[in-house]
């Protein structure tokens, strides 16, 4: 395809960073990638596994960028965003790749200077860490979560979703306190409740040799970074309660339908209910 940017820079070249980085270039969505990473060396890296065309070694070189997506950890984004802003081109659109959108959202809007900002977060990724497992791979025709705000740039946001639809992913708007919501429910829920099984499941030391796939899943994702998961639940810590209430209304259903001995109602429920989330997801 032609390049639909000139120039497009990551900050933070680790997991998601990189796979993007590493699907712009594949994609030719965008003619040159740049990479600037706290640790020089990562971006380095980065251009030898293929995720930039060049790494740079001062921020001033962000100049050049007309779209800069920083994809630091998830209490950096927004600190960070501001203090990028000198370095960048007066007209150049940030976006950023994190779990939790009003937090971060809220404070780059309440910046002293415009900046034109549009929150993202690709629903992708792996229990992997860093940039040597990043993989292009695991973003393909995965949703990708924009959260304009009513201050928002609106050119800005339709170049982003131009972007994300170039490396094949695909755009969906929702207002930042929904993003929190919704993803809650998806991400951060599973991520709790996949923990909670795993230390269930650890107290009987034997179990952990003989489980099958679906505790292999589980832990799976209890495997995740807890550093990156304990910023999470701290920064959307209301939704994750709201989440663990509802979830625990459910489980309280299914508890007592297994105690009646007639789970088959709330079985075939939550059958319909994963039928749809397949049918939505790919």
């Amino acid at each position: 395809m032609s390049a639909r940017f000139d120039t497009v820079a990551v900050v933070g070249t680790g997991l998601i960073g990189g796979a993007l980085g590493m699907a712009m270039r594949q994609s030719g969505v965008a003619r040159r990638v740049l990479a600037y990473d706290a640790d020089p060396a990562v971006a380095r890296r980065a251009v030898e596994r293929g995720a930039a065309d060049a790494a740079l070694q001062d921020p001033r070189g962000l100049q050049a960028a007309e779209v800069v997506v920083v994809s630091t950890p998830l209490d950096q984004i927004a600190p960070t965003c501001l203090a990028l802003r000198p370095h960048l081109a007066a007209d150049a659109i940030v976006t950023d790749t994190g779990s939790v959108k009003a937090a971060v959202v809220r404070q780059v809007e309440r910046a002293p200077y415009p900046l034109r900002f549009v929150g993202g977060h690709p629903m992708a990724g792996s229990e992997g860490q860093g940039i040597e497992d990043a993989d292009p791979s695991f973003l393909r025709g995965r949703p990708y979560l924009l959260t304009p705000t009513g201050f928002t740039d609106r050119d800005a946001v339709a170049a982003v979703a131009d972007l994300v639809r170039g490396i094949g992913m695909v755009p969906v708007v929702l207002q930042p306190e929904v993003h929190d919501r919704l993803v809650a429910l998806v991400s951060h829920l599973p991520y709790v409740v996949a923990c909670a099984a795993v230390l269930a499941a650890s107290s009987e030391p034997e179990s952990l040799e003989v489980g099958g796939p679906t505790f292999r899943e589980l832990s799976r994702l209890a495997r995740n970074p807890v550093g990156m998961w304990e910023q999470i639940l701290r920064l959307n810590r209301e939704e994750v309660l709201r989440a663990l209430e509802r979830f625990r209304r459910e489980l309280d259903t299914v508890e007592e339908a297994v105690r009646q001995g007639q789970p088959r109602s709330a079985l075939e429920r939550a059958r319909q209910a994963g039928q749809k989330a397949t049918g939505r997801n790919p």
